[in-house]
């Protein structure tokens, strides 16, 4: 890769050397909010800058807005959980929450998902566009929460396409949820869904709260010759 600028290496390589230094000073009780708000600032500002690399840099960097708001979410109504020395709750764990929601997303038959779990602070969801649909429909039928009208930003793609409109309705469910979830498409066209720790682990209780598709009775075997068998010899 070749650089244009001159000045980008120089600038890249103080960039490291402050971040080294943040981190070494950084410590459990360390952090002040207007620490973890500036550096969360310079996270999404440098994942900015590198998704102008290519599209394909793009769509991997996607997440750090959704990952920086949950984190800036989480920091403003527990400030003491956004460092926390040790993890007091097995259920907020990351590899338990993506392991449950594996879990609760193939006992509802949707299969082929990938589940990530991108840090403490966020876990995505990968889907085709149907599963994603069916996704959307079990999440919105939880009536104890509240509708959730669709951001203005998901409006043009309500019945543009059936991953657009699956990510659409997506987005709307997973609202209700808690902040920082989102749902996009992919370049390969699948859905893409974002959760915070609390909005996973609050997604996957609702999913096992619902019960699974019961298998359908087996049909009969049909005794004899019936209409459309005639002719057939049933011996041979």
């Amino acid at each position: 890769m070749k650089h244009s600028n001159p000045l980008l290496d120089p600038l890249a390589e103080n960039a490291v050397i402050a971040v080294c230094a943040l981190a070494d000073a950084a410590g459990p009780g360390q952090w002040s909010s207007g620490a973890v708000e500036d550096a969360a600032t310079a996270l999404e500002v440098l994942a900015g800058a590198l998704s102008e690399l290519s599209p394909e840099a793009a769509e991997l960097l996607e997440v750090i807005p959704a990952a920086v708001a949950a984190l800036r979410e989480r920091v403003d109504h527990a400030p003491a959980a956004a460092v926390p020395a040790h993890r007091a709750d097995a259920a907020t764990d990351p590899a338990v929450l993506s392991t449950g929601l594996r879990r609760a997303l193939a006992a509802h038959s949707l299969t082929g998902h990938r589940v990530h779990q991108l840090g403490p602070a966020l876990l995505t969801v990968t889907l085709d566009a149907a599963p994603a649909q069916a996704l959307a429909v079990l999440l919105a039928a939880r009536r104890a929460l509240p509708h959730q009208p669709p951001a203005i930003e998901d409006e043009p793609r309500w019945g543009a396409g059936p991953a657009e409109t699956a990510a659409a309705s997506l987005a709307v469910a997973l609202a209700a949820y808690g902040p920082g979830t989102y749902a996009r498409v992919l370049a390969s066209g699948q859905v893409t869904a974002g959760l915070s720790s609390t909005a996973a682990a609050q997604v996957t209780g609702a999913l096992n709260a619902r019960p699974a598709p019961a298998a359908g009775p087996s049909r009969p075997r049909r005794r004899g010759l019936g209409n459309g068998w005639k002719g057939i010899d049933a011996g041979r």
